[in-house]
């Protein structure tokens, strides 16, 4: 597995090819459903009132996190399959920050 990790600051540009922007807000992301090929490439943007993160289930190297009003950008090969994404803050997955990666 290779991951890359980019950080920080405000983005109003649209998405370049390949990469996919997840909107996070108190307490869900936007898009909930992403269908993508084996190279990744997600930005987290924060538009809630608290830090959130985004976390890929099973994929202990690859977190995004985001204070309110800021992004991060992360990238990750991976095979074919089903991914559950998660905010791993205490009770926010539970709130309902919980999406899904289809990776062809």
């Amino acid at each position: 597995m290779f991951v890359t990790l980019r950080g920080g600051g405000e983005s109003t540009s649209p998405d370049p090819p390949g990469l996919t922007t997840i909107t996070a807000i108190d307490f869900a992301y936007s898009p909930e459903l992403i269908k993508t090929g084996g190279d990744v490439t997600l930005r987290l943007r924060n538009e809630g009132a608290v830090y959130h993160d985004l976390r890929i289930e099973g994929i202990d190297d690859f977190s995004l996190e985001a204070l309110p009003d800021e992004d991060d950008t992360g990238s990750v090969k991976l095979e074919s399959g089903s991914y559950v994404l998660f905010c791993s803050v205490p009770g926010h997955q539970d709130a309902g920050m919980i999406g899904e990666l289809l990776v062809s």
